[in-house]
């Protein structure tokens, strides 16, 4: 899937988009901008299905690009990945927001994931990933399984961004360890990137005093990342609800639901 969003008369709307598989864009109604809705009408991912979403922000535009729902990524039947390539591209003075209501991996799902996103110099940028793994809600955990998750974000041409995760084999037994999960199934990281980033710090923690799950936020060189562990999706979904608009300036989507 790729879509395009520029300025138009009635503010930011979809300039072009080309929807293949079962991916589709919607674009529900808002009063607060321009909002996305990937919907996968497949239902899920299973090991071998190659994914690929491109959004370019054009210049002066605002928007916020969400799923429907949580992704869902299905048990492999052999050793192929389920891979998913993220491409985004935010042009000067333009504000994008990426967050999908999380991803689920089920027992013995294997998922390769690329972010890549390429920021203007005076671009805002707002990104939201929170990964679940196992059917935490029905008991189910992850005992098996691989993960590889690659974020590159660049700004004004340089590498200011880069994380990669590897986990594999018995996944249980490494989200245990201390240095990695500490026993959580649920680990997400909210960031922004834009002018004053580092001035939000405070009022940020002000809202992660009352989070029902592990968080932290650091920031610096207009760069602000919090990050956070929880046993269930709904406690740090509820933490990203909270701390999300505050970061963006506006509303999360209504098909966000905590």
């Amino acid at each position: 899937m790729r879509a395009s969003l520029v300025c138009g008369a009635r503010g930011t709307g979809i300039g072009t988009l080309h929807e293949s598989g079962g991916y589709r864009l919607m674009r529900p109604r808002s009063d607060h901008g321009f909002e996305g809705v990937i919907v996968n009408t497949g239902g899920g991912m299973v090991g071998g299905d190659k994914v690929q979403i491109a959004v370019r922000a054009e210049a002066g535009t605002q928007g916020i690009i969400t799923s429907q729902s949580a992704e869902r990524v299905y048990r492999a039947l052999d050793s192929n990945d389920t891979q998913v390539d993220v491409r985004l591209n935010v042009a000067d003075g333009a504000a994008l927001a990426w967050l999908p209501q999380g991803t689920i991996l089920f027992d013995r799902a294997r998922l390769t994931r690329r972010m890549n996103v390429d920021l203007a110099a005076d671009a805002r940028f707002v990104a939201g990933e929170m990964l679940v793994f196992g059917r935490t809600a029905s008991g189910e955990t992850m005992t098996a399984g691989a993960l590889r998750d690659h974020w590159r974000i660049t700004r004004g041409g340089k590498l200011i961004y880069a994380d990669s995760v590897r986990i594999e084999g018995d996944i249980q037994a490494q989200l245990a360890r201390p240095g990695i999960a500490g026993g959580a199934y649920v680990a997400g990281v909210l960031m922004a990137v834009l002018p004053g980033a580092v001035d939000l710090l405070g009022p940020v923690r002000e809202r992660l005093e009352k989070a029902a799950c592990r968080v932290a936020a650091s920031a610096w060189d207009d760069m602000l990342i919090l990050r956070g562990l929880a046993d269930r999706l709904e406690p740090l979904a509820q933490v990203f609800a909270s701390v999300a608009p505050l970061l963006m300036g506006r509303p999360l989507p209504r098909v966000w639901s905590v």
